[in-house]
């Protein structure tokens, strides 16, 4: 059948002298979508293609398409990237391929731009794409220029190939940035182009797209997806000691950390993580793996493993000559530290180690990393029944999150407001506010937020003898057990 179909597609190619241009495409809408789009594929090109003919505009809607492309990407309004070259008028009619732009237009607008726009005719495109690809995945740098032939070519009919190191090294970038909107376009863009089934021989570029994957949905703390993702990588990883290996298995530990309650699978992979970084001498991985061992070690109350780990990590930073760059680690083992000192009920030294972090995080513009601290810092002061601080320390926590989009974090201090409201005896706030987060967790498919909040809310109604609505509950609650 498949045979059929491609051979049906050649014979109209052929007479319809479509076949170098529409190949790649036709075959992607093959394995994409169903044999029915894939005719319709066929007669839409087709029909395209006779009318380019016919008006004698063959491209120019493509190369208008890009340049607008380009102006949005820079944030250019049409009267900006227009001033002094021309109206807006005429560049409106080049953005709609109304017409065909001049040479002159080409140059001075490709100077605006940064991009040399002569360069969407080039006919090896391909090695130029790979070659910045590979360049960026060496050095985790790119051009502005770069950036923008990347972008470009986004909009162009490839193969599955250099669609795989287009949208995983575009959608990395992005979300290492923190540029989310732009991430979010470009991997809801790789959806339509990408297939979901595996091409022999593609191996290597599907295990970084779904790296990259992962790390949009970890930035957005869709762990369930991001250990989605990362579980595919890891389904094709050849090598499994090289840096490529260890950069995955870390990630598999941060979503095992937070999908599981037993940390025993999240110290697996960070140990491997662990022992083949130290392998080959990475110390900003060394030290990371380090403190992320000291958080996992602590969840599962080994507090004096935990330490080991965490002061393992300082003093490699103290024996570094530019410790000054470690500042971000400094305040993460401050925090980590503190949170021992308050699993031993020592709330001062645990208050003094996260007061420095926070100063520390403040310091280094990392605003965002202040909720862990914060939200360490509330559960002591519920503990010691200073309200006050209470209400301080968690305000500013949920502005973060509600700030930076991190939806796990603030579903996390939501129920600790709400819970806070029932210690205050406002139960109806509590099981109102609580049943919404509870929705609110369900959507964002967040397995181990939803166990917590069905058990303490199905716990809640069983202390008010209330057991149909908590026997809902806490089946719920097993629903999502690991």
């Amino acid at each position: 059948m498949v045979k059929f179909f491609y051979g049906l597609f050649l014979s109209l190619s052929k007479l319809c002298e479509v076949y170098k241009p529409f190949e790649t495409i036709f075959v992607n809408f093959y394995h994409i979508f169903s044999k029915k789009w894939y005719i319709s594929a066929i007669i839409i090109v087709i029909s395209i293609h006779r009318e380019m003919e016919i008006t004698g505009e063959k491209g120019d809607k493509m190369v208008g398409e890009r340049i607008r492309q380009l102006r949005i990407h820079k944030q250019l309004t049409q009267k900006e990237l227009t001033e002094g070259i021309c109206s807006i008028t005429y560049l409106s009619r080049i953005e709609n391929g109304q017409i065909n732009p001049s040479a002159e237009f080409l140059r001075k607008v490709s100077k605006r731009l940064g991009y040399d726009l002569t360069e969407l005719s080039v006919p090896n495109r391909d090695e130029k794409t790979l070659e910045i690809v590979e360049n960026y995945k060496q050095s985790e740098k790119i051009s502005e220029e770069d950036l923008s032939y990347l972008l470009v070519q986004t909009y162009e009919l490839n193969s599955t190939k250099i669609n795989l190191h287009l949208y995983g090294v575009l959608l990395r970038y992005y979300t290492t940035k923190g540029e989310i909107e732009q991430a979010r376009s470009i991997f809801n863009l790789s959806k339509r182009f990408i297939s979901g089934e595996i091409s022999e021989g593609l191996e290597e570029e599907y295990f970084y797209y779904f790296l990259a994957c992962g790390n949009y949905f970890y930035y957005f703390q869709d762990f369930e997806r991001a250990n989605h993702y990362y579980s595919k990588g890891e389904s094709l990883l050849i090598d499994r000691d090289n840096l490529d290996a260890a950069k995955l298995y870390y990630n598999l530990s941060l979503v095992k950390q937070r999908t599981y309650d037993n940390q025993e699978v999240s110290l697996y992979y960070s140990q491997k993580a662990y022992d083949i970084f130290k392998n080959y001498g990475e110390k900003k991985y060394i030290i990371t793996v380090l403190i992320t061992l000291g958080v996992q070690y602590q969840l599962n109350n080994e507090l004096d493993t935990s330490m080991d780990c965490l002061k393992k990590a300082e003093a490699i930073i103290v024996e570094d000559k530019e410790s000054e760059k470690f500042v971000n680690y400094i305040a993460m083992i401050q925090h980590n530290m503190g949170r021992i000192f308050e699993r031993k009920r020592d709330y001062q030294g645990a208050v003094t180690y996260y007061l420095k972090s926070i100063e520390l995080f403040e310091s280094h513009s990392s605003e965002q990393q202040n909720v862990y601290p914060l939200k360490r810092l509330v559960e002591i002061y519920i503990e010691l029944k200073d309200w006050v601080l209470v209400d301080k320390y968690l305000e500013k926590a949920i502005f973060i999150t509600e700030k930076h989009g991190l939806k796990y974090d603030y579903i996390l201090l939501n129920i600790i407001k709400f819970s806070v409201k029932k210690l205050q005896g406002n139960e109806s706030s509590y099981e109102k506010g609580m049943q919404k987060l509870l929705d609110t967790a369900m959507q964002l498919n967040q397995g181990a937020l939803i166990r917590r909040i069905t058990k303490e809310l199905g716990s809640h109604f069983y202390e008010k003898k209330a057991y149909k609505k908590a026997a809902d509950l806490l089946m719920k609650a097993l629903d999502y057990e690991n």
